[in-house]
């Protein structure tokens, strides 16, 4: 009986300190920080509005490019005020609409680069490098 009650106070003691070891784990905290990237059209139409938004706060940058629209070819630079993980981890939703308001949304994690905005298939896509 003894055994049984020492082995269930020692089983106690063990989930008692995973918990705690479990509460301390240290969490990720989110630094200020920027993104900043290159976008350029190569869709074969005009852009007339650009917009990336950190997913972690509430920071939000739209560009509507003046006389109708961003000509295909054309480049802009737009940053991006963010919260990061790691110095080195975004969570920014990049969108863009085209004459006729076609558009397109996905997710970016890369804190820097050039959006490439193109046309495959027939549909609106992004890549980013």
């Amino acid at each position: 009986m003894k055994k049984k009650i020492l082995v269930l106070a020692l089983a106690l003691v063990i989930v008692a300190v995973a918990v705690v070891c479990v509460s301390c784990a240290k969490k990720e905290e989110l630094k200020d920080g920027k993104v900043s990237y290159t976008i350029v059209n190569n869709t074969g139409k005009k852009v007339t509005e650009i917009t990336l938004s950190d997913r972690k706060s509430d920071n939000k940058v739209e560009s509507k490019p003046e006389e109708g629209g961003m000509p295909d070819g054309d480049s802009i630079g737009l940053e991006l005020p963010v919260k990061l993980e790691n110095d080195t981890t975004a969570d920014v939703m990049f969108g863009y609409t085209v004459e006729g308001g076609d558009n397109v949304t996905g997710s970016i994690m890369k804190v820097n680069g050039t959006i490439t905005m193109k046309i495959v298939d027939g549909s609106l896509t992004f890549d980013i490098q």
